[in-house]
């Protein structure tokens, strides 16, 4: 699919009426953005929207903007779509994302400025080491100013240099210092740490470059470049910048603009640094763009937020930016149990990245480490840090780190199975599904109790599980093969000795947290109704996020999808022999991949009642290559759920089933489903198409993006109410 730059560009000046009602969907759609922020957008404006009514500008038009469902190839030329194979190339390549990221991400950033003056302000001891505090100067009149202290080991040197903006009193520089590296901390940060943002400056020094808050840093991170060229103690060649979080994301920036950086270590930072926005939906429970651009809407240009819901129809993603590092030393570096991480967006990020260093012959040179806990660094993570510098930077020998979590792909699949070519069955679901192996059935209890035989593990904590539920009790469930879920009962009709009905919430595809992050208001809402809920996380998320690394070597033949249904029957067979369930009134409702789930388990499973689904259907025999979704690489390629999906890629029509025929096995069962009309997973008029002239089934279709929001949950739990008095 091939467009050019200035037809990217050209299309805001279109004469259409369509960007004009995609603003008004924005405003309705949205929450208005935060006004109390610790930055500027710039000279004028104090919010997104004052931004939008004073410069009126619209949304591109995205009729001109082709959706693309997945990374872009960072080894194919945005501008002209044709295949990079030189190095004049590649120069050509890193220009054209560059003013593809100023015009939509971060604004319009100067150029260098060729009048540095450095003031040194002051100069003193710390035991053997130097501190030199300097000022610097520069820009039109000198009006940007910029503070810099450095913190020189004993020795000539020249030293290697860690470069950041966080504070001594985020004792980020430490631990590099300590092994032989110059610490360089530039004061272009949040006032949060309790110093001023230099960066500030820039707004007024340059009033014709509407570069954002994190632009204005990272370019600060720039101009501290510009100044260790002239300090003789500093080796130029080996210059690493870091920072952690929001830090992670304007060292990016600042590595992939500028050469003179040879090493970056990303740090957290997720939606805006490490993990790319096609992959913060809602579906993910991460940081969502439209999220991320109401809190903080001073860090990104104002123009990031009309890509709110269309993050398939950004012409860059941020592996593109990642990928300007090379061939220089890259480490995608994030927690994979964080609650904003995105361990599934890193794995994608580095698959496509490692490509380009591979191209540059310089595989070594690129590392991903995932490590467990929450967003927090420690000590020992600034030491993994500054061993991926001294790779890089020929001090030490070695391999950089490659942690896989979840670890899928299409091609490591076929080779583990040996599976090459369809081979339906005579049933077409459990064939998708795979060969599920033979297993035990949990013996029944019919009472809950205070313990369970099986754990989620320590995950389950730093979760703060069980949930803080009002109007709840709390008792823990074993079942399946050894696993653990949390079943909240409405208190007062237990009490009462009442068997109440009961929902199996499932998740969608929030990889870092399984069902904590998002899981209370669902579970508040059915509670409130009368409900019993059990929720647990599915293999590969939350606490068993890492039981899907090795599944396929495992169980090559089988599926994770397939898995997830045997767990979630499992599941319903334990609420069914409870004495405070009404076996009759067993419902699964989920969201995204909860939804379809929730779908495929009711299809094999005749003891669930019925099934509330927000997202997750698509039926796939009416999908096309230019629908825009992700379609059957969805299942096969993105997320490994039915691999043998993949052997029908381009040929959607012989599937053996689809979402509709699986929903034709539910039979009469009742069916609810959301699916919004701006759904760029699930085309609206395929979804419709799927469900046409099935009773059993009630569709809304809200003007709304892939998201379960507070009137798809109450809409959820009203009807699952009504189908329960019946």
């Amino acid at each position: 699919m091939r467009y050019t730059l200035l037809a990217l560009i050209g299309s805001l000046a279109t004469a259409s009426a369509q960007p004009q009602q995609d603003l008004d969907t924005l405003l309705r759609l949205l929450p208005a953005s935060n006004t109390k922020i610790t930055g500027r957008i710039n000279a004028r404006d104090k919010s997104w929207e004052e931004w939008q009514r004073r410069t009126g500008e619209l949304p591109p038009d995205f009729s001109k903007l082709p959706r693309r469902p997945f990374l872009p190839d960072p080894l194919v030329d945005v501008k002209t779509g044709a295949a990079i194979h030189t190095r004049a190339e590649w120069a050509a390549q890193r220009e054209h994302v560059r003013a593809l990221y100023e015009q939509w991400v971060f604004g319009r950033i100067p150029p260098k400025p060729s009048n540095l003056k450095v003031t040194v302000q002051r100069e003193s001891k710390d035991g053997a080491l130097t501190i030199r505090e300097v000022l610097l100067e520069f820009g039109p009149e000198h009006k940007a100013r910029l503070h810099v202290q450095l913190i020189l080991p004993p020795g000539k040197g020249p030293f290697p240099v860690f470069l950041t903006n966080h504070p001594r009193t985020r004792a980020w520089v430490n631990t590099a210092v300590r092994r032989g590296y110059i610490g360089a901390i530039y004061q272009a940060m949040d006032p949060v740490y309790g110093f001023e943002d230099d960066s500030e400056t820039f707004i007024e020094a340059y009033p014709d470059y509407d570069f954002s808050c994190l632009a204005r840093w990272a370019w600060a991170g720039m101009r501290a470049v510009d100044f260790l060229q002239t300090v003789p103690e500093v080796d130029k060649a080996r210059i690493a910048i870091s920072g952690h979080s929001r830090n992670g994301k304007q060292a990016l920036l600042a590595a992939a603009l500028d050469e003179r950086i040879g090493a970056i270590a990303l740090s957290s930072g997720n939606t805006g640094e490490g993990n790319p926005w096609r992959f913060t939906t809602d579906a993910f429970y991460n940081e969502s763009l439209d999220g991320i651009t109401t809190n903080f809407p001073h860090w990104f240009h104002p123009r990031l937020r009309f890509f709110s819901g269309r993050e398939d129809q950004l012409p860059i993603d941020q592996n593109l930016l990642m990928a300007m590092v090379a061939p220089r030393g890259l480490l995608l570096a994030s927690a994979y149990s964080e609650g904003q991480g995105a361990p599934f967006g890193f794995e994608q990020a580095y698959r496509s990245v490692k490509r380009v260093y591979d191209w540059f012959g310089t595989p070594g040179k690129v590392g991903l480490s995932l490590r467990a806990g929450e967003h927090p660094t420690t000590a020992e993570d600034i030491e993994k840090y500054v061993d991926f510098f001294d790779l890089a930077f020929g001090r030490t020998n070695g391999k950089p780190p490659e942690t896989w979590v979840l670890g899928y792909d299409f091609d490591t699949w076929k080779r583990l199975s040996g599976e090459t070519a369809a081979k339906p069955g005579p049933d077409p679901l459990r064939y998708l599904l795979g060969d599920e192996p033979a297993g035990l059935t949990y013996p029944a209890a019919s009472a809950v109790k205070a313990s369970a035989f099986s754990s989620d593990g320590w995950l389950a904590d730093l979760y703060h599980r069980p949930l803080q539920i009002a109007g709840a009790k709390y008792a823990p469930i074993a079942f399946g093969d050894d696993l653990k879920a949390d079943l909240y009962l409405p208190a007062s009709r237990v009490a009462q000795g009442q068997r109440v009905p009961v929902v199996i919430w499932l998740h969608p595809y929030s990889h870092s947290t399984g069902y904590s992050r998002q899981g209370r208001r669902p579970i508040e809402e059915f509670v409130k109704r009368g409900f019993a809920v059990l929720a647990f996380d599915q293999i590969g998320f939350g606490t068993r996020i890492h039981q899907q690394l090795d599944f396929y070597r495992r169980y090559p033949h089988w599926s994770l999808l397939g898995k997830m249904v045997a767990d979630t029957r499992a599941a319903v067979a334990a609420m069914r022999s409870l004495d405070v369930i009404d076996p009759g009134k067993v419902y699964l409702a989920g969201f995204s991949l909860g939804a379809r789930v929730a779908l495929w388990t009711a299809a094999q499973e005749p003891a669930v009642t019925g099934i509330a689904m927000v997202g997750g259907f698509q039926p796939l025999k009416l999908s096309t290559p230019d629908d825009g979704s992700e379609g059957i690489r969805h299942f096969s390629h993105l997320h490994g759920l039915m691999p043998r999906m993949g052997f029908y890629l381009g040929k959607e029509a012989q599937l053996p089933a689809d979402e509709s025929d699986v929903l034709s096995r539910l039979g009469s069962r009742p069916v609810f489903l959301i699916s919004g009309t701006l759904d760029h997973y699930a085309p609206v008029d395929q979804v419709r198409r799927g469900v046409a002239g099935r009773s059993n089934v009630k569709l809304l279709t809200p003007e709304d993006f892939h998201r379960d929001t507070p009137a798809s949950i109450t809409a959820t739990a009203d009807w699952l109410a009504a189908q329960a008095q019946k």
